[in-house]
């Protein structure tokens, strides 16, 4: 059985298996099923956003600036995807890269995302996720707008994606410029957060990479006693 028929059962399981904890009310009324999508909602750590969100001028200052960045962004975003949609049509025959299952984000299923790496990317997508969910509730406290519920997306019990539930009738309320820093906020979160890896990255990370010393062996021959010895 392939892979992409084992993930496709698996998900089928824990469809019938949620659906049928909810219609028998077996669920608690933080946790809501749709499908293969469980919500998981809680009001935690709303008094941790309220003292974050205590130098509200600085705060505004950077979504500000980061408004302007999301504006270039979503420009750059519109004509990369355009660009890469005409390449794919015009070329004749389309790379590994093009392939439908290499678009999606799941290892195993990807060529390029190995079993091997789920893990890593799973965590990968979870820091991603607080960092850009924290920061429009943060923004959120910070233009005064009431946060109903914060929580986690579930795809089969995997963590696709988190978010915050602002109150409706809080945010209509304020102005309009309130308004596009609180829905930009995760974006710049998410740019600051991915500056910070790369200078890690290229900084202590590189810095504490040495060669180690001696040969690298690639190939011996059979019978030598490279070979006996293990020496590859």
């Amino acid at each position: 059985m392939s892979t992409l028929l084992w993930i496709l059962t698996g998900i089928l399981a824990y469809t019938a298996a949620a659906m049928w904890l909810r219609n028998r009310g077996y669920l608690p009324d933080s946790v809501r099923v749709s499908g293969p999508l469980t919500t998981i909602h809680t009001r935690r750590g709303r008094a941790f956003l309220d003292r974050l969100s205590g130098p509200k001028r600085a705060w505004r200052v950077v979504a500000n600036l980061g408004l302007g960045g999301a504006l270039v962004a979503m420009v750059g975003s519109f004509v990369l995807i355009v660009s890469t949609g005409i390449s794919a049509l015009a070329a004749t025959q389309p790379s590994a890269v093009q392939q439908p299952q290499n678009f999606l984000i799941i290892p195993g299923v990807n060529e390029f995302l190995p079993l091997s790496v789920a893990g890593e990317i799973v965590a990968g997508l979870a820091i991603a996720m607080v960092v850009h969910e924290g920061a429009h509730g943060l923004l959120c406290r910070v233009e005064g707008i009431d946060i109903e519920s914060m929580g986690l997306v579930l795809f089969a019990a995997i963590p696709v994606g988190a978010f915050v539930q602002p109150d409706e009738e809080a945010t209509q309320e304020v102005s309009r410029g309130a308004r596009a820093r609180m829905f930009a906020a995760g974006v710049t979160a998410n740019t600051l957060l991915t500056i910070v890896v790369f200078a890690l990255l290229f900084g202590p990370v590189v810095g504490a990479i040495s060669v180690a010393p001696g040969y690298a062996v690639g190939e011996v021959n059979p019978g030598s006693p490279a070979a006996a010895a293990d020496i590859a």
